[in-house]
């Protein structure tokens, strides 16, 4: 289901490109744009519905979290979008990082036979923190004109690859009560811990991205890529679509408003036996933020 998720997202920018190339429009490679480079810097909030699988110490977890669990287990919190332009390249950064600790329903028992004998009771409760940090570059490659020379938009395709670096945290404490013999956990009084330590991988990913100017002062967007390959995870892929308006000027300082739409999945493992650790899960929820364009 994800993999068609992302290839109906590749397919909505390959359709609009096509259509373009059939219709009576005036097509241009790559403008040359304004001299200097252009910075936007955009803070914002991600609301995510969190599904998948997890493995920690060979202990298999489902995961799951609607957007107000997230903001109610929420310890702390980052998230920001940076791009700087100079012509057809486009440099951009994307740095996430939260902690959702001390949660009852993030990471829930699946199973743990054979690694469990006896009798077992309790309740699940996990701390769950990660970096999530990409950044690349993109080379607009078409640039389609629509309408007559008094009302004319635009819309771009670009090209896009870059590096996306994961770190995460993810300790599973299992509140227990009964007599039990449990292999490889640590156990101390009614408590045992499957802690996955510091686990860090970087995906290498690329992709296109399709903008829209339907009039002067707003934009929608929409981005998708893939990576992974096996050499960091074994797949991930994301898909953004966002709108944004121009609000106003301040100090030179030009903000558009930031409201979307975005999906992140991996599917990362390593390790065998009680050092399995695997994370199989997709993120996506609204995203809104702020844009200063200078």
């Amino acid at each position: 289901m994800r993999s068609a998720a992302f290839a109906c997202g590749l397919s909505i920018l390959m359709a609009c490109s096509a259509h373009a190339d059939g219709v009576s429009t005036a097509i241009s490679s790559a403008k040359p744009g304004p001299s200097g480079w252009q910075f936007n810097f955009t803070p914002y909030g991600w609301l995510t519905w969190v599904d998948g699988n997890a493995t920690v110490r060979g202990r298999d977890f489902s995961v799951q979290q609607n957007p107000g669990q997230v903001l109610s287990d929420l310890e702390g919190v980052w998230m920001s979008y940076m791009e700087a332009k100079r012509g057809a390249i486009t440099l951009f950064s994307d740095v996430i990082y939260a902690d959702i600790g001390n949660s009852s329903s993030f990471a829930r028992s699946h199973t743990f036979t054979p690694h469990i004998n006896g009798s077992v009771g309790g309740a699940v409760r996990s701390d769950y923190s990660f970096w999530i940090v990409e950044a690349g570059f993109m080379y607009e490659t078409n640039r389609y004109k629509w309408g007559n020379s008094s009302a004319e938009t635009d819309t771009t395709l670009d090209l896009l690859m870059g590096l996306r670096y994961w770190h995460q945290d993810l300790d599973v404490n299992l509140s227990l009560a009964g007599n039990a013999n449990i292999d490889g956990l640590v156990v101390s009084g009614a408590g045992a811990w499957a802690r996955s330590g510091s686990v860090s991988w970087v995906d290498l990913f690329m992709g296109a991205r399709l903008t829209h100017t339907p009039t002067p002062g707003h934009e929608l967007a929409l981005r998708g890529d893939f990576g992974g390959f096996g050499w960091g995870s074994q797949f991930t892929w994301q898909l953004i679509g966002t709108y944004s308006a121009y609000l106003g000027s301040h100090s030179g300082i030009d903000f558009n408003s930031y409201v979307g739409y975005k999906a992140l999945s991996v599917d990362y493992d390593q390790g065998v036996g009680h050092r399995r650790y695997e994370f199989d899960v997709i993120q996506h929820g609204p995203v809104i933020g702020l844009t200063g364009k200078f």
